[in-house]
């Protein structure tokens, strides 16, 4: 899912990037939209993970062996934080591009629905990105620059770095959204090679 909704990003940031390739912007809009729409469904599978199998924390799992939970506040879980901030801010991306295809008028409309959303949507995708690295420092298992787990942290970081950017600096806004999308597509792609997490006691 965060390989499509990626991969729909990029799309649309290719298609604003070369006009000649007569896509409306209504068509653009929507891509975006949609492609939000994906992020924000792998988001909150990853936020089910995090309160159904903490990696990081097994001796105080948020859910009884045997209960399967659907929601849970559990704060001494840094993936749960992780995946709680990714889940938040994809939701602000569902409302910045869906106003983006409804267009609204005016200078205080689109700093209000379409602008602000963006920020604190990339605002919370880097502090995701911050707290998975803090779930992975001590890990032993995780070795730089050699685990799966390591390169996905980090092209994640990158990716939320370009989001970031393409929310403050607009005239650079559709490059570094492309490059965002990249880093997440490709993020989520070597996730598929990744090892299941070592047990701890």
């Amino acid at each position: 899912l965060f390989m499509v909704g990626s991969f729909l990003f990029a799309s649309a940031s290719l298609f604003t990037i070369y006009p000649a390739l007569n896509f409306s912007n209504n068509f653009i809009n929507l891509t975006y939209f949609s492609g939000s729409i994906f992020f924000t469904s792998a988001a909150y599978l990853q936020y089910l993970e995090s309160i159904n199998s903490d990696i990081t924390n097994r001796h105080h799992l948020c859910t009884k062996i045997g209960k399967y939970l659907w929601f849970k506040f559990c704060p001494h879980n840094l993936g749960y934080i992780s995946s709680l901030s990714q889940f938040i801010g994809t939701l602000f991306f569902n409302i910045n591009t869906f106003n983006g295809v409804l267009n609204p008028t005016g200078i205080y409309a689109n700093e209000i629905l379409i602008w602000m959303p963006n920020v604190l949507g990339s605002i919370l995708f880097l502090s995701a990105s911050f707290f998975a690295w803090l779930e992975i420092y001590h890990d032993e298992h995780v070795k730089a620059y050699k685990s799966y787990t390591w390169w996905i942290i980090w092209i994640n970081i990158l990716g939320s770095i370009f989001f970031m950017i393409s929310a403050l600096v607009d005239d650079v806004a559709i490059m570094t959204t492309l490059l965002g999308a990249v880093c997440f597509f490709i993020a989520a792609f070597i996730q598929r090679f990744e090892p299941a997490p070592q047990e701890t006691t």
